[in-house]
């Protein structure tokens, strides 16, 4: 967590003021919400939340110290209020009323000549913050800056439509000012049941961009009769998708949850900090199955050359790993894992078999036997690319523990309420020295995910699997 300190300054210092803004962003950027007290209690009479304490500085400065940081305040409170509970919400209403109030004086341009850069930069700090949600859910909230906002909008389509993207000076906004137009013409979406890809509705979704595997916290999820899922508020880890919906198409959506009666839409944070619709249960639950997701995902944990990632997703989307290597099928599903996580696995990992896509040298296996320790990297995969998986390491077909290569599935528990499993053989493997690349692609492997690793402790892990 960020720790936020601000002091109002009587004094120009630049430093200083440079390093409170570009603190006040990180928060903004990663929903840090532990630090909203300090926000509100440095929030000015006037409703600002300037760095300086006199607008009576030179115009760039006004914006830069003055301006900026009430925007970025502001927009950190607008997010969350559109995440937060009710008892959040009421906290922060009347501080976000007036910060939004002050941001309306100057309608969000720059100073001089940078008019139009200064606006387009207030936008994106405000998008950041869930603008586009905010005006959906929340017109009346400071009907003002609504207002401001939905003048800008269509001050930004003219500007689309006549190709004025031209700034004062001639410089070309053009990039800016589309991507501000997309922005406010679309909304993301998380889904997890009918909704997803494959699923019965999905169809709803045929003119929107898949974002990719996303997650949400806080919630539970319940089978709703056997035909689709509902989430209220919880302690689980719901995964689904995230979409890129054209507005247009948002009411059929509404329509088919059943928004306002079935389900409520709200805001929620997902994956990687973005902000997206979800649709939330409104009726009861009791008595409906609770069950972990509509499609089920597992931690697959690797010990040993997929620990490299470029290598595992070899696995995923098919080819070979680098020239010369064996050849892997891909998945039916080559979404690439949701999330990529280091573990300490309870068993040694020790060299065996010959491998011949490793010059007849020895490879990976885990001695189950007794506990140890190895490095282990775990990615959240659905259980039909785990399969996948569980066959390519196995010379092609499924584990059923009665060959000599990756024949038994161990699971090592749960982590997020996720099963954690990986292959092996519980038969100790006669043991055999691995070759110079496969050692090089577990080193690589074990860099690319324990940086605080030096190269003495990884030759010395790896070295403490070879058994003679």
């Amino acid at each position: 967590m960020t720790t936020l300190k601000l002091t109002r300054l009587n004094e120009p210092n630049i430093e200083k003021l440079y390093e409170m803004k570009s603190t006040l962003r990180n928060i903004l950027e990663k929903g840090d919400f532990e630090n909203l007290n300090a926000i509100l209690d440095f929030q000015d009479k006037d409703g600002s939340f300037k760095l300086f304490s006199t607008y009576k500085i030179p115009s760039d400065a006004r914006v830069d110290f003055c301006h900026e940081p009430t925007y970025i305040c502001s927009s950190i409170l607008m997010k969350a209020y559109l995440t937060g509970d009710s008892k959040l919400k009421e906290k922060i209403e009347t501080p976000l009323i007036h910060g939004l109030e002050r941001c309306c004086c100057r309608n969000l341009t720059g100073h001089g000549y940078d008019s139009l850069q200064g606006q387009i930069e207030a936008l994106n700090i405000f998008m950041k913050g869930g603008l586009r949600e905010f005006i959906d859910l929340h017109p009346d909230l400071n009907s003002k800056f609504t207002e401001m906002i939905l003048n800008i909008m269509v001050e930004f389509d003219a500007r689309e439509e006549q190709e004025a993207f031209k700034g004062t000076w001639g410089e070309d906004y053009k990039e800016n000012i589309l991507k501000i137009n997309e922005y406010f013409s679309t909304r993301k979406v998380f889904v997890y049941g009918t909704l997803m890809t494959g699923e019965s509705n999905h169809h709803f979704l045929e003119n929107s961009t898949c974002l990719g595997k996303a997650a949400i916290e806080g919630y539970d999820m319940y089978n709703v009769g056997g035909f689709y899922p509902a989430i209220i508020p919880g302690n689980s880890r719901i995964i689904g998708e995230l979409y890129e919906v054209h507005e247009n198409d948002m009411t059929s959506i509404d329509m088919l949850e059943g928004e306002g009666s079935l389900y409520i839409r709200k805001c929620e944070i997902t994956t990687g900090n973005e902000l997206a619709y979800i649709y939330e249960y409104a009726q009861d639950t009791e008595g409906l199955e609770k069950i972990d997701s509509w499609k089920e995902y597992i931690w697959y944990v690797s010990y040993g050359s997929n620990m490299l990632e470029e290598r595992f997703l070899t696995y995923i989307e098919g080819g070979c790993f680098e020239d010369g290597g064996s050849y892997n099928e891909a998945c039916y599903d080559t979404t690439a894992p949701l999330e990529k996580r280091t573990i300490d696995i309870p068993y040694d990992m020790y060299f065996g078999n010959h491998s011949g896509s490793w010059n007849g040298c020895g490879v990976s296996f885990l001695d189950t036997s007794k506990k140890g320790h190895a490095l282990g990297v775990a990615y959240l995969i659905t259980k039909d690319q785990f399969k996948h998986v569980a066959v390519e390491e196995n010379c092609g077909r499924y584990p059923n523990g009665q060959g000599s290569w990756y024949e038994d599935i161990v699971v090592l528990g749960e982590m997020d309420g996720i099963e954690m499993r990986t292959i092996t053989n519980i038969e100790l493997r006669d043991y055999n020295e691995p070759c110079k690349e496969y050692l090089n692609t577990l080193k690589r492997g074990i860099r690319e995910n324990w940086s605080e690793m030096s190269e003495e402790d990884i030759d010395n892990y790896l070295d403490s699997c070879i058994r003679g």
